[in-house]
């Protein structure tokens, strides 16, 4: 098992470092992150209200700074396991997620609202690890409140879009979608303010500074908006830090990044889909991509983890 995550092989040879460059980078990243937010918060409370285009331009530009972060998982998985047995994995769980939208899509869009706090919060804790136990609770503040309150309290923006996603199956009322908001909104409230005082009492600003800004964006900026500025300046830069990518493994990554962007403009111009048909290819094209992605990072975790214990 020595070879098993070559791309952060370094981490252990030269721990001290190498985790100084992450902190570094992490604060920079932080920076940039809560400026945006503010800068968005205040946009939107003189009057600025992003139209669908450029709504959707913004989605774009997340979804094209996200997915090198996805495209390492064909980096990382092969260094895991025999190549052949990771790509037949990891179709065979897009596969079954496409399959689950198109046969049960409600209980499909809870379990990704599920799967994806789960994900983005086991991603934000680490940028914590300072604030000992709470770090754990700030990484569940921030996702959820990043997914939760922009269902909870922008329902009536939220709602058609996700009736989109049904696939004919009914719609999904402002109601229920704030419910489900809720639900996810409730316990990273509560966790969150008590993740805050622990950074408070340790001096930990930064952090108090940062679950302020997302969940900012979350309440007053345009939910579509908000989301995709949460995935471009925290959790997509965040997982590329904990890396330690190589040079060679980032063109790989690059280059299917932008094979996978240039085959979607492709698709996406030979059917000419309406707004809802567009709606559902992104959405699902996405989720059948972040069920794998969620595999794939949780393994590196584990095989980190076990590597740490053996050295």
């Amino acid at each position: 098992m020595t070879d098993i995550i070559e791309v952060t092989a370094t981490a252990h040879l030269a721990d001290g470092p190498i985790q100084g460059r992450r902190d570094q980078l992490e604060r920079r990243r932080h920076v940039v992150a809560v400026c945006a937010a503010i800068a968005a918060a205040v946009a939107t409370l003189l009057g600025w209200t992003p139209s669908s285009a450029a709504a959707l331009t913004i989605v774009i530009v997340a979804i094209a700074i996200g997915l090198p972060h996805g495209a390492l998982d064909i980096v990382i998985g092969p260094r895991m396991t025999k190549r052949s047995l990771f790509f037949g994995c990891y179709l065979a769980v897009a596969a079954v997620t496409t399959l689950v939208w198109l046969a049960a899509p409600l209980l499909a869009l809870v379990t990704f609202f599920a799967a994806s706090w789960f994900h983005f919060a086991r991603g934000d804790a680490p940028s914590h690890r300072r604030l000992r136990g709470a770090g754990g609770l700030f990484g569940v503040s921030t996702a959820g409140c990043a997914l939760g309150l922009p269902l909870a309290l922008h329902s009536g923006v939220v709602a058609p879009v996700l009736s989109d996603l049904l696939v004919g199956n009914g719609a999904l009322g402002g109601r229920q979608v704030a419910a489900i908001g809720w639900v996810i909104a409730y316990p990273s409230i509560t966790a969150g303010v008590v993740a805050a005082i622990a950074a408070v009492e340790l001096h930990r600003y930064a952090a108090v500074a940062e679950i302020t800004a997302i969940a900012t964006l979350a309440v007053v900026v345009h939910p579509l908006v908000s989301f995709a500025l949460y995935f471009a300046l925290w959790h997509s830069p965040r997982h590329l830090i904990e890396l330690d990518i190589d040079r060679p493994s980032w063109a790989l990554a690059l280059g299917a990044s932008a094979a996978t962007l240039i085959a979607g403009a492709v698709v996406w111009r030979l059917i000419e889909p309406s707004a809802a048909t567009s709606t559902r290819v992104i959405f699902i094209g996405l989720a059948a991509l972040t069920g794998p992605h969620v595999v794939v990072t949780e393994l590196l975790r584990a095989h980190r983890s076990n590597d740490r214990r053996t050295t």
